[in-house]
């Protein structure tokens, strides 16, 4: 499988007041790309060319079922280099600190 990250974060103002509360909030998600791997039969073919009749044949192939699953992200952690404590929101899409 192929995974392909699509998150972005974003706060909610652009400039805080010491002791404001800052809020951060992710927004998209994870796509993932793959399938299941299969084969085709082996094949027969029946060919007639000037009258006359043979046989050829053709070997199993790769047939794959293409799967895509786009599923959403979710905060799971915060560095804050600055130390601040931060909380993340249960639903794992934002999270506030105090400025």
């Amino acid at each position: 499988m192929a995974d392909t990250w699509n998150v972005t974060a974003a706060y909610d103002k652009q400039s805080y007041v010491k002791g404001d509360p800052i809020k951060v909030t992710i927004n998209g998600g994870l796509t993932q790309t793959g399938g299941t791997p299969g084969q085709s039969g082996t094949l027969t073919l029946t060919v007639t060319a000037g009258g006359s009749t043979t046989t050829i044949t053709v070997p199993a192939t790769i047939v794959t079922s293409p799967t895509t699953t786009t599923q959403p992200a979710h905060l799971t952690g915060i560095v804050d280099t600055s130390n601040r404590v931060w909380t993340i929101a249960a639903d794992g899409l934002s999270a506030t600190s105090i400025a």
